[in-house]
């Protein structure tokens, strides 16, 4: 009975690591690019809210988007082309929620998306549109949104 018990542990042993292994790798590969290819970006976006559990492929991640209200504005991204400051910061505020300011809640569109994530910290330097990203800057994005969502969970906490 317990030889079934520790087969059964090494068993999910291994397949908790071969997932984390897989993980490993798609990060390692978006690092590893020049400019922050769409899929990779949009990967990371849906694993950091939850929309994606941690195994998922880059092509599940643009399937995800396109079902997406705001996924519509990505209707002819490619998911091997470069990702823009304008449509990643549009995927990134809607799926975390984030509040912009009046030009961003009446459009929604890239354009403010980009000029938004220049207002609150979100993008070093000039927020063009379409700056084509670096897997660098889509972690830093990334990172500052998930500090947002921490803060905001605390502050939800607190009350």
């Amino acid at each position: 009975m317990m030889r079934k018990y520790l087969i059964l542990f090494l068993m999910m042993t291994g397949i908790l690591f071969s997932a984390a292994a897989q993980s490993n790798a798609q990060m390692d590969a978006f690092i590893s690019l020049d400019t922050a290819d769409a899929a990779g970006s949009l990967l990371l976006v849906g694993q950091a809210t939850g929309a994606l559990p941690e195994d998922a492929a880059p092509a599940d991640a643009m399937i995800w988007a396109s079902e997406q209200k705001w996924g519509k504005k990505l209707h002819s991204l490619d998911a091997n082309e470069a990702m823009t400051t304008g449509l990643f910061h549009l995927a990134l505020f809607e799926s975390f929620g984030i509040k912009g300011g009046w030009g961003y809640t009446l459009s929604k569109s890239p354009r403010t998306a980009a000029l938004e994530a220049g207002y609150k910290g979100f993008v070093s330097g000039r927020p063009y549109v379409n700056h084509k990203m670096t897997p660098d800057e889509v972690l830093y994005s990334l990172s500052m949104a998930l500090e947002w969502q921490e803060m905001k969970d605390a502050k939800e906490a607190a009350q």
